[in-house]
């Protein structure tokens, strides 16, 4: 399941390691390819967000279980 964020992009919410609501940025479990065609990088693991992104994450993740093996269940 992807969620839109208020600035376009799609998130996959499996892919997220941790989301902070004080500082607004949201990390990743792993780098992220700044430019697909040249396969770059970003430095900082966390990109911006909104109080909406993070409601909508939130919710995402609300409507997951986690099953015995750790992994997320979609129960929708």
């Amino acid at each position: 399941m992807l969620i839109k964020l208020d600035s376009g992009y799609l998130l996959n919410p499996a892919a997220l390691a941790y989301v902070s609501s004080d500082e607004m940025l949201a990390y990743f479990k792993q780098p992220v390819i700044k430019d697909k065609d040249d396969c770059q990088t970003l430095r900082c693991f966390g990109f911006g967000v909104t109080e909406a992104d993070i409601e909508r994450i939130a919710a995402s993740a609300a409507n997951g279980e986690v099953t015995d093996d750790g992994e997320a269940r979609d129960e929708g």
